[in-house]
C-alpha cells in the first residue's frame, strides 16, 4: 500500500472516531432548561385560590419536575409560573420569550397564539379521559323545550369564561337570530360551577351554562339534582385548559412524560387534586382546529344576524 493511501485511511478512520465519540457524548449530555409557565388566572379560580395556585404551582410543582427531571437525566434550572388576569398580557410574555409553557381555554390560546409558535402539551381530563362538555341546563319546571322559551328567563354565567358566552349566544342566533344578551333576559354572573348549578336547583335561576364535569361531580352528591335539571344542549371539548410549550423548547417529550405519570405519585395527585382533574392526556396543537371553526361559525351568524 502506498504512504499516501496510508495516510488517507488513517484520517478517514481519525474522523470516524471522533464522529462516534461526539455521538455518544450527546446521547450522554445531560439536556437542561428554566420552566416559566404562564396561567390565565380566570380559567383556574373557581378550584382554588389565587394565593394556593401560586403555591402548588411554584413550589409543588417545581419539587416534582425536579424530582422527576433526576430519574430521566434532564435537568430545570428554574421554574416559576405567573398568573396572567388578561390573555394579551400572556401572549405578550410568550412573543417575548418570558414564557416556555401556556396554559388557559383552548378558545383563548386558538384566538390569541400563533399556531406556529406552540409545541405539543397535555390537558387535565375527565376520568376514562373521556371528553368534556359545555351545557346548557334548564329547569324542568319552567316549559323550557327549547332556545325560543328561554326569553324573559333568568340565566347564571360563569364570569369571564368566552367559550360559555359564545356557545349561548351561537344557539340563540342558529335558532332566533339574535343575541341572548337581546332575550330580555335577568342575568347573573357567578364564579363557581357548584354555586351556578346551585342556584338552579334551589329556583335561583330558571337556566345556566356550565360544563359537564362539574354537573356530574354536584349530581353524584345530590341526584336529586338530576330530577329538577335538565340539559337542553351541549358542546364537546377535551378540557376547559389546553397546555402548550413554545414549540422550540428543548424538554418538551421529557416534561410532556412526566406529567402523564402525575396520577402515579404522591406530589402529581395533590397537583391534580388541587385542580379538580383526575387525569392528564396529552394536547396536540391540532387540537385548536375545532376551535378555529368554532369561533369562525360564530362570527359568521353574527354577520347574518345583522343583515
Amino acid at each position: 500500500m502506498k504512504p499516501t493511501q496510508s495516510r488517507l485511511i488513517l484520517a478517514f478512520l481519525v474522523i470516524f472516531l471522533t464522529m462516534c465519540h461526539w455521538s455518544h457524548a450527546d446521547e450522554n449530555q445531560k439536556k437542561e432548561a428554566r420552566l416559566n409557565l404562564g396561567y390565565y388566572f380566570y380559567s383556574i379560580n373557581e378550584t382554588a385560590n389565587r394565593a394556593d395556585v401560586e403555591v402548588s404551582l411554584n413550589f409543588w410543582v417545581k419539587d416534582l419536575f425536579e424530582l422527576e427531571a433526576k430519574k430521566l437525566n434532564f435537568s430545570i434550572t428554574s421554574s416559576k409560573a405567573f398568573l396572567f388576569d388578561h390573555i394579551e398580557d400572556m401572549k405578550k410574555a410568550f412573543e417575548q420569550g418570558e414564557l416556555d409553557m401556556i396554559i388557559a381555554p383552548p378558545l383563548l390560546i386558538s384566538r390569541y397564539f400563533k399556531r406556529q409558535d406552540l409545541g405539543d402539551g397535555f390537558a387535565g381530563v375527565r376520568e376514562g379521559k373521556k371528553s368534556d362538555y359545555v351545557l346548557l341546563i334548564v329547569r324542568t319546571d319552567k316549559n323550557i323545550g327549547g332556545i325560543k322559551d328561554l326569553h324573559g328567563k333568568r340565566l347564571v354565567i360563569q364570569d369571564n369564561n368566552e367559550l360559555a358566552d359564545i356557545f349561548l349566544d351561537t344557539l340563540t342566533l342558529k335558532a332566533l337570530g339574535q343575541s341572548y344578551k337581546n332575550m330580555g333576559l335577568s342575568i347573573q354572573h357567578q364564579n363557581k360551577s357548584n354555586r351556578i348549578i346551585l342556584d338552579v336547583f334551589f329556583d335561583k335561576a330558571d337556566a345556566a351554562v356550565i360544563y359537564r364535569s362539574s354537573y356530574e361531580i354536584m349530581a353524584e352528591l345530590n341526584p336529586e339534582i338530576t330530577n329538577k335539571i335538565k340539559i337542553l344542549a351541549e358542546y364537546p371539548i377535551k378540557s376547559k385548559n389546553f397546555s402548550y410549550f413554545r414549540h422550540n423548547y428543548p424538554l418538551i417529550m421529557e416534561l410532556n412524560a412526566v406529567a402523564m405519570g402525575f396520577s402515579k405519585s404522591a406530589r402529581g395527585k395533590q397537583i391534580l387534586e388541587v385542580f379538580k382533574t383526575p387525569e392528564i392526556d396529552y394536547c396536540n396543537v391540532a387540537d385548536l382546529d375545532n376551535f378555529d371553526k368554532f369561533y369562525k361559525d360564530y362570527l359568521q351568524l353574527k354577520q347574518h344576524a345583522k343583515k
